[in-house]
């Protein structure tokens, strides 16, 4: 590892906190970057930093993985961008995070890895290049005997898979341009079987959706409501008899007309 930078004077006395300025190189890993302020000294530490860390192996997170995830990680690099700010022993951090090609091992079994599917989260989280970019903003309070960095990172982590999988469409609205609309299902006009153009652009955001993620399939599946379809469908069926009628006292029988087209006043 070769670590170079300077950090600034800091101390139980201190009012302000010491400036920071690192830069790393992890052994078959990318560089690594932190600047900013920090004070671990005083009654209540302090830290404001920036961090970046490129082309880390993901390998290395794996005691973390197969806790939380119940599944190693056999692949994949990860490109992070952080803002990290602790102020009154109350920590808020973004995490923007980009994940190229993760790969799952065999699933292990132990009793705090979550339920979720999380291959199917992958799955609708990855682009068809095998891409994951999602932030994630962690928060948490060092006053809390369990507070642990790597800990709040992956509940975030599994909180991002949980909706993934619960909620499938909102995700896919956010990523495709649906503007928070339900994209889980079409629904049509009482009785009738025609599009809307509100409802074919919902259909074209789930296209480019399963354009974009190769690994996911959809099943489809219909129903009614008997309550207002029943009635709308009797109507429809009348409006067809009196169009068809009209037709025939203006054109004769034997034409070719388009139902739709004819207007009844």
């Amino acid at each position: 590892m070769d670590i170079k930078g300077t950090v600034g004077a800091f101390g139980t006395q201190s009012t302000t906190s010491a400036p920071m300025d690192i830069a790393a190189k992890l052994a078959a890993n990318g560089p690594i970057s932190i600047k900013g302020s920090v004070n671990p000294l005083i009654a209540k530490p302090a830290l404001d930093l920036t961090a970046t860390a490129h082309d880390i192996e993901l390998t290395n997170l794996t005691p973390y993985s197969a806790k939380y995830a119940g599944y190693p990680i056999t692949k994949g690099k990860l490109n992070v961008d952080l803002h990290y700010k602790l102020d009154n022993d109350q920590l808020n951090a973004s995490n923007h995070t980009f994940i190229d090609q993760l790969t799952f091992g065999d699933h292990v079994q132990n009793d705090t890895a979550t339920k979720l599917p999380v291959r199917l989260a992958i799955s609708l989280l990855e682009n068809s290049r095998g891409k994951i970019d999602v932030n994630l903003p962690v928060s948490g309070s060092l006053n809390n005997p369990e507070f642990s960095i790597g800990g709040l990172i992956w509940h975030a982590v599994l909180n991002l898979l949980q909706k993934a999988v619960t909620a499938p469409f909102s995700l896919i609205a956010n990523a495709f341009g649906g503007n928070g609309e339900e994209l889980g299902y079409v629904e049509f006009e009482p009785g009738l079987a025609k599009l809307t153009d509100a409802n074919t652009s919902k259909l074209d955001t789930i296209v480019k959706a399963l354009a974009d993620k190769k690994s996911v399939r959809m099943d489809l599946i219909g129903r009614v409501d008997p309550a207002v379809d029943e009635p709308a469908l009797r109507t429809g069926y009348v409006d067809r008899f009196v169009k068809q009628q009209k037709i025939k006292d203006v054109v004769g029988n034997g034409e070719s007309v388009d139902l739709s087209t004819v207007n009844v006043d």
